[in-house]
């Protein structure tokens, strides 16, 4: 099955929550129990919350939550609405005897575009884990995609909509991958099933692509700020260092569905977590490609539905109101 929601591993639930007026919001991805979480940043400029933690080698891996978030650094203080969230349901703990909260998380870059100045993201991830659920997530305009911008290669004003997007794949052995991703990208949006552009720099005769826009980039610094992060997510027991693995194969996911991805002034950040539901999987040989593939998959996937689901909104039109399908 394809085009799932990442909800279908078990032992996640996704919550949105957003601030459509200042356009901008965060997203929250809960494990219960706490799930081993891996994390793998390649652009050149990302924004993250406590990853050391989960770096090679490091031992607090087990978290309770990894949340997306607009706002920039601003958007750090989702964390303390997720704190205040696991403190009171008790499952985490602010003694020395109890589990301390395992947070970890990424930004986008949405300054430009949101009011985020008058967003309260520890009130937002709050919410987000209020609202947080099995059921499928929604996709578009919400959470950490409200603010989320895609084809920013000549600035802002040429730039369309972005997203939250979310998908997930069914193997055999009832293994499950999923992903959810938050696409504000400084390249344009590529669909492998199509074999075409369907959203970026807008062009008079439609989608300008990166190759035209050479001889006069960089143009403008504040539209070269930009980050596609997400979460892959398995039922698949995995060690701490295949995850790292899976979050590094994941990667390619965005190189195909994102053109040019990667970049100086991107964020680019994806998590890897296993929720472990299907054990004595560590040992299978070839696990992690076939994890890591379908990861691949997944992120491709989430990262176009993300564009197509997302509507106009302050001047930046959706994409499908640009295409003809």
């Amino acid at each position: 099955m394809v085009n799932a929601s990442i909800t279908a591993v078990e032992g996640v639930r996704v919550g949105h929550a957003h601030d459509e007026r200042a356009r901008t919001g965060c997203t929250v991805v809960l494990f219960e129990p706490e799930a081993d979480t891996a994390c793998e940043a390649r652009g050149g400029w990302p924004g993250t919350y406590d990853t050391h933690s989960i770096d090679v080698t490091k031992t607090f891996v087990k978290k309770n939550a990894v949340f997306l978030t607009g706002g920039d650094v601003f958007g750090f203080d989702t964390a303390v609405g997720i704190r205040r969230y696991l403190l009171e349901r008790g499952l985490a703990s602010a003694t020395g005897v109890g589990k301390l909260p395992g947070i970890v998380g990424a930004n986008i870059y949405d300054v430009e575009f949101g009011a985020v100045q008058e967003a309260r993201y520890s009130e937002l991830g709050y919410s987000a884990c209020l609202n947080a659920s099995s059921e499928p997530v929604a996709e578009g305009n919400v959470g950490a995609g409200m603010g989320a911008t895609v084809g920013k290669l000549k600035g802002l004003r040429f730039a369309c909509k972005g997203g939250c997007g979310t998908s997930a794949v069914t193997l055999s052995d009832k293994m499950l991958v999923g992903a959810v991703v938050v696409t504000n990208a400084l390249g344009n949006i590529y669909d492998v099933g199509s074999g075409r552009t369907i959203a970026g720099v807008r062009g008079d005769k439609g989608f300008v692509e990166f190759e035209e826009i050479i001889p006069e980039y960089p143009q403008s610094k504040l539209g070269h700020t930009n980050t596609t992060i997400g979460v892959v997510a398995t039922n698949v027991d995995l060690s701490h260092e295949q995850l790292i693995k899976v979050a590094q194969m994941a990667h390619d996911g965005l190189a195909m569905s994102i053109r040019p991805v990667h970049m100086s002034t991107d964020g680019d950040t994806i998590f890897a977590a296993s929720t472990a539901r299907i054990r004595g999987t560590r040992e299978r040989e070839g696990i992690v490609d076939i994890i890591g593939y379908t990861a691949v998959r997944c992120v491709a996937d989430a990262v176009v539905r993300s564009v197509k689901a997302a509507r106009g909104l302050s001047a930046v039109p959706a994409c499908m109101d640009l295409i003809k399908e």
